[in-house]
C-alpha cells in the first residue's frame, strides 16, 4: 500500500488566503476505496486572523481537535483526506461508509468538550471529487508547495530569506528549437548567464536551460519566479526542474 505523504501549500479562495494540508500519497490508491461519500466538516474559528487563517493562539486547540476527527473518522471505517483553513473556518474533508449518524454524534462530542460548533455536510461522491477538486493542487499550486518545502530546509539550516542571493534555475526540453525560444524568453525578462545545453552523452534527450537571477526566497519572490518560469516552460513543452539557492547567514 502506497504510504501517506502529508504536504501543505497556500491557495487563494474566493479572494483570501487558505492554508491547505492533505495526503499526496492516498492519491495513487484513492480511486480504488469503496467509500463513496463525501463528508465535509466546517469549524467555525473562535478567533480567526484578519485575513482569516488560524491565529497562532487558536492553532493548537483546533489542530487537536483536528486529530481527533481523523482518529474517530478512520474509527469508523472512514479515509480522513485532508483539511483547509479559510475565511475564518476549518474544513475536515474525508470519505465514509454510508449512514454516518454515529459517526456524525462522535464528531459533534469531540467538537463540544473543545468548544467548537461543527456544520456537518454528508453527500454521494463516487467520483472522489472531494479529493480531487478540493484538495489536490494544480500544477501552480504544487509549484508554490516546492517552493515552501524547499525554503523550509533553508530556514532549518539557518537561512534568512529576506537577503539577496544568486537563484540558479534549470528547465529541460525535447526539442533545441523549444529550448532556445524559452532561452530567449529568459534574456528577455532579464535572467543572467542564460545557457542552453544539448543532451548529456549518455543521459536523457534532453537540452538543459540554465538561468540566474538576484532575489530574496521571501515566499512571494521566489513563487513569483518559478511560477512565471514554470508556466513558461510548459508552453513551449518543457518542464522546470526547479531551483537551488546557496545557505544565506
Amino acid at each position: 500500500m502506497t504510504e501517506d505523504a502529508w504536504r501543505m501549500y497556500f491557495a487563494d479562495m474566493g479572494g483570501l488566503p487558505a492554508s491547505i494540508v492533505f495526503n499526496d500519497g492516498i492519491a495513487q490508491r484513492i480511486n480504488d476505496l469503496p467509500l463513496v461519500h463525501a463528508m465535509k466538516i466546517r469549524v467555525p474559528l473562535k478567533s480567526p486572523r484578519g485575513d482569516g487563517l488560524t491565529t497562532s493562539e487558536e492553532s493548537g486547540a483546533i489542530n487537536a481537535l483536528d486529530e481527533q476527527f481523523d482518529q474517530i473518522i478512520t474509527g469508523h471505517g472512514g479515509e480522513y483526506l485532508g483539511r483547509v483553513t479559510n475565511n475564518g473556518a476549518r474544513w475536515v474533508l474525508a470519505l465514509i461508509r454510508p449512514g454516518p449518524r454515529e459517526l456524525e454524534a462522535a464528531l459533534h462530542a469531540a467538537a463540544a468538550e473543545a468548544g467548537y460548533a461543527p456544520e456537518i455536510h454528508v453527500e454521494q461522491d463516487p467520483g472522489k471529487a472531494i479529493y480531487w477538486q478540493d484538495l489536490y493542487p494544480s500544477e501552480d499550486d504544487r509549484q508554490v508547495m516546492v517552493d515552501m518545502e524547499v525554503q523550509r530546509v533553508l530556514l532549518e539550516r539557518g537561512d534568512q530569506p529576506e537577503k539577496v542571493r544568486e537563484v540558479e534555475h534549470w528547465t529541460y526540453f525535447q526539442e533545441e528549437t523549444a529550448a532556445r525560444a524559452f532561452a530567449g524568453w529568459a534574456s528577455e525578462g532579464g535572467y543572467m548567464g542564460v545557457c542552453v545545453e544539448p543532451p548529456a552523452e549518455g543521459g536523457p534527450p534532453l537540452w538543459c536551460v540554465n538561468m540566474k537571477h538576484q532575489g530574496t526566497l521571501q515566499l512571494t519572490d521566489i513563487s513569483g519566479h518559478s511560477l512565471a518560469i514554470s508556466r513558461q516552460a510548459r508552453e513551449g513543452g518543457g518542464l522546470y526542474d526547479g531551483w537551488v539557492s546557496p545557505l544565506t547567514l
